[in-house]
């Protein structure tokens, strides 16, 4: 709160009307020492110096403006120079012979070279098409990016006026800096049939202020004929590609002028600007007010210093009356300054009875002030709110520290504004018709209530605030005191405590479903295998429509699985790039014919992660972008490194920070309205026709990327196409035994060894038994861990235990593999599950490698079990 706002009013009863008194002893009215000095001093002096600064005032202004506009020709006649040799090469260039036949390769070895040499680069463009053909700062054949939108225009003036033409400064669409580009015909019978452009770095432009000088605080500037500064004498690095002020930009019409208005260090300049006649751009010299006057208050001084001269007689008649009147406002001064820093005041003792008065009143007042602005302080110290003060009309009349924390404003930018800038629309329009409406009827809305609300800050971001309203009156008038609490950071942890809920409660509902359902496809899928060898193949295609099913619903519960983060993994280290080049080559063939596939892999891109869930990942993606580009368009694979920081981790507080291989997956769709977005990885949610889609595909492929550890991030706009970004965590050292081919034969028959089955759904044990002798192993079997322990203590011999997750009874499947470790510890054990809860994944996970995800086909059975017995693969828990 300002201290004036702390401090009392000061109404005194001093009689001001003038009082007899002798000169020695007595008190005098001030009116006699004014009048006195006034008559004797004051106006004689003023009248003297306003007519001296009046006439040197003119003159001076009048002569630097004409150097500021004679040093603004100069430069830009110096800017056509710097521009007039690239011009003159390309001009030449465009005379080439490999260029008007064609051979665009050939030319850009030449045009290369050019460029190296003046440090320029060069770019050759077909008339009429968006792209470029040949970029220098590119090798040859590599894509090169569109061209600024902004160069359009200039294309145009060239083609139809058939003669070079200077752009205004431009973003380099492949070098990402800021260009000034000379535009030339290449003529061929007369017809323009390429348009050659060379790229200028503005920074060469500086060298225009070596040949001009200019005096102690003027600034020179090149801006292009849209306002973009180009060059600058002073600080270059700051200004250079910002506008020049709005005002200059609007004023600056002719060849030629003045403008007077306040530059971007928000000074009061009177500027000169020249345009210049070969690229339209403007060259200014401002000279700050500062710097024009000063030399003008040096003359007066002097000026006044004879009117001192002059005046003596003057000064030696009102020096009596002067001296007393000195001392006493000197006093008053003290005292009052003394106010102002909010000290103890001293008594003031004077020859003027008024200023006495006065000195006692503020003695008083700043008493009475201290004691007032130390209980306020302390009360202010211990509220964490912010406090804003405003009147009947809005206007704010405090601002208190907190607030100023709260909305990027100082008490010194928003005192005196209307409360209105602190509000985002529509409560900013309509706020002062509130405190209208309670003025004339009194309805009270949140007058003493407190209520969540949204307020802006200075950079026009939005956050919810708790506001509670109070009204007082001060000297008659309304004044109302707000308190406001940022809400920001309790809506975003009750927002994440939602999605926690909602994950948590999905994640247990679709375990329970999958683990059952799972159980059942597993029963059926077995029993179809072996009847599909007992019949003939009039029925074989029932059975394989009935396998085909099976299948399907075996996909949807693992979608379901993933986006529940319940899918047991089989992570083993991998290379990303590898992975997503394969992916590529199977999505260009199965993919539309008019969808382009294009790839980007960066090397030692390496993770942990289930490969196959993976490249199911990036095929949900790449179906979802061939939806949304019916009529063709490109689908991008790019694999990279990229690392996570501490901001991004605060804005999304599940990610950790560190290193991550990025796979970036973009197409050229239709995009996604925000509330696609919002919804985009929600299960079930769909904007697909029925029937067309499950709405599992984002959900599944989010839920798997947080069960590996990562990250997955959407980007898309309507019309422009979406990118999902997946972030796996990078491992930095490779091992090869991690990265060798999971790949096995087809089916792979056993011999002889017995196998002990755990499984407590009595149909999925028996088809698991018979799928087992048929691959040519003995079987014992258990229908929970308590009774699989104790085969293993009476029955010797047994070389593999195949077990269930998830049983009932007490024990798990990691429980019995924990104890069996302890007691057999060369069986090695393989686990099987329908669904499995991260909490019971995690525990075998430790110890085992090897998982078979019901239900799962005999191939897939033989295939485990031989990895399962291979010594290379051998795992037992520990």
């Amino acid at each position: 709160m300002n201290k004036s706002e702390l401090k009392p009013a000061i109404a005194t009863g001093v009689d001001h009307s003038p009082i007899a008194v002798s000169f020695q002893g007595r008190e005098r009215p001030a009116s006699t020492f004014f009048l006195i000095f006034a008559a004797a001093l004051v106006f004689p002096v003023l009248l003297f110096a306003s007519l001296t600064a009046w006439t040197y005032v003119r003159a001076e202004q009048a002569r630097a403006v004409e150097r500021a506009q004679a040093l603004a020709h100069e430069l830009s006649a110096a800017v056509d120079r710097e521009l007039a040799g690239p011009r003159l090469v390309m001009e030449a260039l465009a005379t080439s012979e490999d260029l008007r036949r064609g051979d665009l390769q050939a030319f850009h070895r030449t045009a290369g070279a050019i460029a190296e040499a003046l440090g320029v680069t060069i770019v050759v463009r077909a008339p009429g098409e968006p792209r470029q053909l040949l970029n220098t700062s590119a090798p040859w054949g590599t894509a090169l990016p569109l061209p600024n939108p902004a160069i359009a225009a200039f294309d145009r003036q060239v083609l139809q006026e058939k003669r070079p033409a200077v752009t205004n400064i431009i973003v380099g669409p492949l070098q990402k800096r800021l260009l000034a580009t000379v535009i030339v015909p290449v003529l061929r019978e007369g017809e323009v049939i390429y348009l050659l452009a060379v790229g200028i770095r503005v920074e060469r432009l500086q060298s225009v202020f070596s040949g001009v000088s200019l005096d102690e605080g003027w600034l020179a500037a090149i801006v292009d004929s849209k306002g973009t500064i180009g060059a600058r004498s002073i600080d270059p690095e700051a200004f250079v590609g910002k506008q020049a002020p709005t005002d200059w930009i609007s004023h600056a019409m002719g060849r030629s002028g003045l403008w007077r208005g306040r530059n971007l260090l928000n000074l009061d300049v009177i500027a000169a600007y020249a345009r210049s006649a070969d690229t339209n751009w403007f060259a200014a010299v401002s000279v700050p007010t500062t710097v024009l006057n000063a030399p003008i208050w040096k003359a007066l001084a002097s000026m006044s210093a004879i009117g001192v001269l002059l005046l003596s007689l003057s000064v030696a008649l009102a020096s009596w009356a002067a001296s007393h009147l000195t001392r006493a406002v000197g006093a008053l001064q003290h005292a009052g300054i003394e106010l102002e820093k909010n000290e103890r005041v001293s008594a003031v003792t004077t020859p003027v009875r008024e200023i006495n008065e006065v000195g006692r009143v503020l003695a008083a007042a700043a008493t009475e002030a201290q004691r007032r602005e130390a209980h306020l302080r302390s009360i202010l110290a211990t509220v964490p709110s912010a406090m804003v003060v405003i009147d009947s009309r809005g206007r704010i009349q405090s601002f208190s520290a907190t607030a100023e924390k709260l909305f990027g404003f100082t008490a010194e930018e928003v005192t005196g504004k209307n409360v209105s800038i602190l509000m985002p629309e529509p409560d900013r329009s309509a706020h002062d018709g509130y405190i209208q409406h309670y003025l004339d009827t009194g309805e009270r809305r949140i007058m003493g209530k407190g209520r969540v609300v949204l307020g802006r800050r200075k950079d026009g971001s939005k956050f919810p605030v708790e506001l509670y309203v109070g009204e007082a009156k001060v000297d008659g008038e309304t004044r109302f005191t707000g308190f406001l609490q940022d809400q920001t950071e309790k809506h975003r942890v009750e927002q994440e405590l939602r999605q926690t809920q909602k994950m948590e409660a999905i994640g247990k509902l679709t375990g329970g479903v999958a683990h059952d359902f799972n159980n059942l496809l597993t029963v059926i899928t077995g029993n179809l295998e072996m009847l599909e060898a007992k019949v003939g193949e009039k029925y074989r295609i029932y059975i394989e429509e009935a396998q085909e099913a099976a299948d399907l619903a075996a996909q949807l519960t693992s979608s379901l699985l993933a986006f529940g983060r319940r899918m047991p993994l089989d992570p083993q280290l991998a290379d990303i790039g590898e992975l997503v080049s394969a992916s590529s080559e199977l999505l260009r063939r199965t993919l539309s014919e008019t969808i382009v596939v294009r790839t980007g892999v960066r090397s030692g891109c390496r993770a942990v992660v289930d490969a196959g869930q993976l490249k199911n990942a990036i095929l949900n993606l790449a179906i979802n972008a061939r939806d949304a580009m019916p009529k063709g368009g490109t689908l991008t694979l790019e694999v990279s490194k990229a690392e996570l920081d501490q901001d991004y981790a605060r804005e999304h507080p599940e990610v950790r920070p560190g290193q991550y291989v990025l796979i970036a997956v973009s197409d050229t769709g239709t995009g996604m309205t925000a509330e696609v977005r919002e919804h985009a990885f929600d299960p079930f949610y769909t904007t697909k026709p029925q029937g067309a889609g499950t709405g599992l595909g984002l959900s599944s492929v989010y839920g798997f990327v947080k069960q590996s550890g990562g990250h997955v991030a959407l980007y898309s706009e309507v019309g422009l196409g979406t990118t999902v970004r997946i972030y796996l965590p990078l491992v930095a050292d490779k091992r090869d035994d991690a990265l060798e081919g999971s790949a096995a034969p087809s089916l792979s028959k056993g011999k002889g060894e017995l196998v002990l089955v755990v499984e407590d759904d009595e149909r999925v044990r028996r088809v698991t038994i018979s799928r087992l002798k048929q691959l040519g192993y003995q079987v014992l079997e258990a229908g929970n861990g308590p009774e699989a322990l104790s085969i293993l203590e009476r029955t010797p011999g047994v070389e593999l235990l195949f077990t269930d997750m998830v049983m009932p009874g007490g024990m798990s499947g990691a429980d019995l593999a924990a104890a069996s470790s302890k007691r057999f510890p060369d069986i090695p054990v393989l686990f099987t599950s329908g669904y499995a809860g991260p909490e019971i994944a995690a525990q075998a996970v430790a110890g085992v490698s090897r998982w078979l995800r019901k239900p799962y086909t005999i191939a897939d059975l033989a295939a485990a079990l031989r990895r399962a017995f291979g010594k290379e693969d051998r795992a037992s828990v520990n």
